[in-house]
């Protein structure tokens, strides 16, 4: 089976590819992957996989139904949204909607998962149970498609007892694959500080109230809460104070993340956070409204699904290829699946350092050797597979 699935992996790369390209030349952002989902629908309708689209408002799900297909019902998941960011690279398929780039991904995601699609479906006569098909919205973005998907029902009607997904790791070089058991990602959240003082002349200081020396001190202060021995991450990322060189604003809005990987520790942040800054807000004359938008949980790999899985890796790719990945202060809507099924997700290398492809994620440079396609569509088939087989 293993020799079947690197054929016909090496069988579809070109045209995974170019679905890649297509994507990836047309990038939507979260929730407006209309002519994303529409060309997942065209291919999967031309595979003759059933599927629905809308779900979620612009997800797509397929089935594909091996022999006896109630004997089981297994999820693979990718994302399609992009990020707000202006691309850089000059390759024949960069994006051609100003602002809007697939700078984490997700364009390999969607493709990868199309391509695992074909040879699922190519070989269905030699596999039991269902596999289902995620193409998820807006991962990028609070509110999380995935949530939103799980809302839908995706995981139920057939009932999804396990669910892999895969991200681009340009930490790796393409042919590699990291994995982590247990807790993987971190939580996120979105947190907004509204500082109100008393605006005025800057030539006068008795008579105003600064909220920007107000900010300045929260800030200072909050630093106390980035501990990466716990670990927690608390960074901000934005102020706005609309003043001039000679004018205190009224108000300052500051905009940040908090980061943590225990529900208790992240809870008692929030209230300690927010005691700290209205305190310091107090001191001055000021008052400092805080807003926390609770985001995505940790993301947490199943254990014993994610040795199994790591396995099927190294006799895919050889154990060589397969990397122990520490983990990651980054989040990730995934976790919302892997809070109700055995979940896997799993790193995909797609770095080329010869080629000069190294960006980071999430930068106007970020692109990807297209090698690591037909590893990433080969490596997804086999686990399905594999997991369809197990007793």
């Amino acid at each position: 089976m293993k020799y079947k699935i690197q054929q016909l992996a090496e069988k579809f790369h070109p045209r995974v590819i170019e679905i890649r390209r297509q994507i990836h030349a047309h990038p939507e952002l979260s929730y407006q992957e209309n002519n994303t989902a529409a060309l997942v629908a065209a291919e999967l309708q031309k595979l003759n996989i059933p599927f629905t689209t809308g779900v979620a408002k612009t997800g797509v799900v397929g089935l594909i139904k091996g022999k006896n297909p109630d004997k089981r019902c297994i999820a693979l998941r990718a994302d399609m949204d992009a990020l707000p960011i202006q691309e850089q690279n000059q390759t024949a398929y960069r994006s051609q909607n100003p602002g809007v780039m697939h700078a984490c991904g997700h364009d390999m995601h969607t493709s990868n998962l199309l391509g695992a699609a074909m040879i699922l479906s190519e070989l269905k006569n030699e596999w039991e149970g269902t596999v289902k098909l995620i193409f998820q919205p807006s991962e990028e973005k609070m509110p999380s498609g995935a949530n939103a998907m799980i809302e839908a029902g995706v995981m139920q009607d057939p009932k999804v007892e396990a669910i892999f997904g895969l991200h681009v790791h340009p930490e790796l070089e393409a042919g590699q694959v990291g994995f982590r058991p247990g807790k993987f990602m971190a939580s996120a959240d979105e947190i907004y500080l509204t500082v109100k003082g008393k605006g005025g002349h800057a030539a006068q200081p008795s008579q105003f109230i600064s909220p920007l020396i107000v900010s300045a001190e929260i800030l200072l202060a909050l630093r106390q809460f980035t501990d990466m021995n716990v670990p927690t991450v608390l960074s901000f990322g934005k102020i706005i104070a609309d003043g001039a060189t000679n004018v205190i604003p009224e108000k300052a809005e500051l905009a940040g993340t908090l980061r943590c990987f225990d529900e208790d520790i992240r809870n008692k942040i929030h209230q300690d956070m927010t005691i700290v800054c209205k305190d310091i807000a107090k001191r001055y004359g000021a008052d400092c409204e805080v807003n926390i938008l609770k985001g995505y949980p940790v993301l947490t790999n199943d254990e014993t699904l994610t040795a199994k899985t790591k396995s099927i890796a190294q006799d895919y790719l050889g154990a060589e290829n397969i990397h122990d990945l520490p983990i990651r202060m980054g989040a990730e809507d995934f976790a919302y699946y892997s809070q109700l099924v055995p979940a896997c997700f799993y790193r995909i290398g797609v770095a080329n350092k010869a080629r000069g492809i190294t960006s980071a994620i999430h930068t106007p440079t970020f692109d990807i050797d297209e090698q690591a396609l037909m590893v990433s569509v080969g490596l997804t088939s086999a686990i399905a597979l594999d997991c369809l087989s197990a007793k």
